[in-house]
């Protein structure tokens, strides 16, 4: 039921423009987006929606890992936020956004993935973790073609991350895990409507 209340938020946040927010920028508030991997899919198409002079954006993702390539069929959505602390650098033909942070909220569907832990197939605290819901952190960057007339619409993005179960993971068992087990990338192109 949670989950129903951060989706709704955030679809509320990005189809209500000027309720509460307002913003004066030369690009479009709206955007889509699509990604390459980031813990919601092998490809993930999204759309969202930028506040505060582009310092903060919110997205809703849908995401896809094909049977071929994951071993299953994966299908997943996510609510994410990134905010950006600094302005960013620029140049004749982009702006580097050089330090983006943020976090997702993803829900995994499927009757082998649930979001709290069912008592009749597992023992009591056997999983410790929701199999369905996942808490993901990230830092980035992006890089915005806007002072070329052609592309001014693109930008591309990158991010690092690990969920948080994996992060409490390591923390409490390093030997085993090493940082790059938990960390994966994502990649991603913009598209200002």
């Amino acid at each position: 039921m949670r989950i129903a209340f951060y989706y709704i938020g955030t679809i509320s946040m990005m189809l209500l423009p000027n309720l509460v927010f307002s913003q004066q920028s030369q690009h479009a508030a709206y955007h889509l987006k699509g990604q390459f991997a980031g813990d919601i899919g092998f490809l993930s198409a999204g759309i969202g929606r930028s506040f505060f002079e582009e310092r903060l954006e919110t997205d809703i993702f849908f995401g896809y890992l094909p049977e071929s390539i994951g071993g299953v069929q994966v299908v997943t959505t996510a609510i994410k936020a990134s905010y950006v602390p600094f302005s960013p650098v620029k140049t004749a033909v982009m702006e580097w956004q050089a330090l983006k942070t943020g976090w997702q909220l993803s829900y995994t569907f499927g009757k082998d993935y649930f979001a709290k832990e069912p008592r009749d197939r597992y023992p009591k605290s056997y999983y410790g973790f929701s199999t369905a819901l996942h808490l993901y952190f990230f830092l980035g960057g992006q890089v915005d073609f806007g002072r070329v007339h052609k592309t001014k619409r693109f930008g591309f993005y990158y991010e690092a991350g690990a969920t948080g179960e994996y992060i409490i993971s390591y923390v409490s068992n390093p030997d085993y895990l090493s940082l790059n087990k938990i960390f994966n990338l994502a990649l991603g192109i913009r598209y200002a409507l």
